[in-house]
């Protein structure tokens, strides 16, 4: 063949596979593709904010994470995989619509530049389990509800974790993903090996260095983080220069129904904000989801769902029947001492304070979530979507209290107050100084009797996939979890850990016993 030749041979064959090769090569990398669902319970349990683009774990690496790392999973829980922090694995009927790849309640899956990349949704926040009464103890999983089994913290602190270890490397992660035949092509595999899994490496230990707030603050345990801490180390605050009263702002995972009937209402604990869809956008915020990134069509459907939905029915989930004489003088005190602050039943949210604030003074519980959120944080957050008009945020403040929340689906709230620090109605309806300085979170059985989940530590656990996590309210309270104390980071003394403590909201203590059982049994309808 003649140079002549060669030269035409190029033009006319290696020129045209060049160009479908790069024709391939950019619709791949620019793929950009979530997993949708035509319901939108489904879109909520499993569909993207958005934050998978930029926080996603690559999906083959996230199934061999706790395999190849199983040692640095909770103590106790190593054979659990991602179930080990609290993470729901739902059981589907024959037939019915489920997820693509096999993942937890609360994470999202989307083909981003041609590979699969998992991460966590709102669901991973506002989705719990009840284990019901009876010999089949059975597990139902609700959306909506405070997540009572997942653990963030420790989440985080697996990933902390491996990204020290060295067998993080992409030699034994593809060798793993091989062991345990998880499909991946030749190129996600070049990608992994040359690209993939040091960049992850690199994202887990910046976002490591940024959540070193949690030093400051108690353990959190299942069911708890701090939503606004994150935000300020996203916006790159620097920790030391934050003064200690405003370093500790752990609260439960609140309940996200009936969305719509709360719309102008002050809520997020302390009342910060009135605008539902800015709520919205701040809680996918807390999923990774920044302006550019935000999923905006799944967010929308997201919302628009929770504007309706509703709690599951106490009496019918359980399987117990409501005592109706007893509901109906619990009632009558209902409306007398509760209503004006809670509105006038689990789906009438009328009242003269709801969706209003009392103030930090008068309240009296913990108020470090209170001090967390500052004027300076408000200050930050106006600059949030200042790309587009409608979306900037525009009414978050400073309040002078805590919210005045509805109380829908109130039985499956439990613990109640803002941070989680007791454990069932009966106990809030105790006077402060005799509420227990210790209780188990975490366990998925229901005690109907005292509106809550159990949590004395003599009780029995109907569900050993649970695992219990001893919260402690003061250093009494940590020295009764024996060797299960978790870690609180010198924040304890003899009167509080530092954002557990469990005092305030002592309406309704005087109480009779009598009248107390029947207020919880008229609550129960909610």
């Amino acid at each position: 063949m003649t140079r002549a030749q060669f030269r035409w041979l190029c033009l006319y064959v290696l020129l045209p596979v060049a160009i479908l090769a790069g024709v391939w090569l950019y619709q791949r990398l620019s793929r950009d593709v979530p997993e949708t669902f035509a319901s939108g319970e489904m879109q909520f349990k499993y569909g993207s904010t958005g934050g998978d683009k930029n926080f996603g774990i690559p999906y083959p690496i996230w199934e061999v994470l706790p395999i190849l790392f199983a040692k640095k999973l909770p103590e106790g829980r190593q054979d659990q995989g991602w179930a080990a922090f609290g993470f729901i694995m739902e059981d589907f009927p024959e037939g019915a619509v489920q997820p693509r790849r096999p993942r937890p309640v609360g994470t999202t899956l989307r083909d981003y530049m041609g590979l699969d990349r998992i991460f966590l949704n709102c669901a991973a926040c506002h989705a719990g389990v009840v284990t019901g009464p009876g010999p089949d103890r059975r597990r139902l999983v609700v959306t909506g509800m405070p997540s009572n089994t997942v653990d963030l913290e420790a989440f985080q602190n697996f990933l902390t974790a491996i990204a020290d270890d060295p067998d993080f490397n992409a030699s034994t992660i593809l060798d793993a993903i091989d062991k345990n035949k998880i499909d991946i092509d030749w190129f996600n595999r070049l990608a992994l090996r040359f690209i993939g899994v040091q960049q992850m490496k690199d994202l887990i230990k910046g976002i490591s260095k940024r959540f070193e707030f949690t030093k400051a603050e108690p353990a959190f345990g299942p069911g708890r983080f701090d939503t606004f801490s994150p935000a300020k180390a996203l916006m790159a605050w620097p920790f030391e220069n934050i003064p200690a009263h405003e370093r500790i702002g752990v609260v439960d995972f609140p309940s996200v129904w009936l969305q719509d009937k709360k719309r102008h209402m002050w809520l997020h604990w302390d009342g910060n904000n009135n605008k539902l869809e800015e709520r919205n956008r701040s809680a996918a915020f807390g999923t990774g989801a920044n302006f550019p990134n935000l999923d905006r069509e799944s967010v929308k459907r997201i919302e628009t769902w929770l504007l309706t939905a509703r709690p599951p029915d106490f009496a019918t989930t359980l399987g117990k029947e409501i005592d109706q004489a007893k509901a109906a003088h619990g009632k009558t005190l209902y409306v007398s001492f509760c209503a004006d602050c809670h509105g006038q039943s689990g789906t009438d949210f009328t009242g003269a304070s709801v969706g209003q604030t009392t103030a930090i003074g008068d309240i009296g519980t913990d108020r470090y979530r209170f001090d967390n959120y500052t004027y300076d944080l408000m200050l930050n957050q106006s600059t949030l979507y200042v790309g587009n008009a409608e979306e900037r945020f525009q009414h978050f403040r400073k309040s002078d209290g805590y919210a005045n929340m509805p109380l829908d689906g109130l039985w499956l709230r439990a613990p109640y107050l803002h941070n989680g620090s007791v454990p069932t109605l009966r106990d809030l309806l105790t006077k402060p100084k005799d509420r227990p300085k210790m209780f188990y979170r975490g366990i998925t059985e229901y005690d109907a009797e005292n509106m809550g989940f159990v949590s004395r530590p003599d009780a029995s656990i109907a569900n050993k996939t649970d695992s219990p996590f001893c919260y402690a309210t003061n250093l009494q309270g940590l020295a009764d979890c024996g060797a299960d104390a978790p870690d609180n980071r010198n924040t304890c003394d003899a009167t509080t850990c530092a954002g557990n403590g469990n005092d305030g909201h002592d309406y309704g203590t005087a109480l009779s016993d009598p009248d107390k059982d029947a207020l919880i049994e008229y609550l129960k309808t909610f």
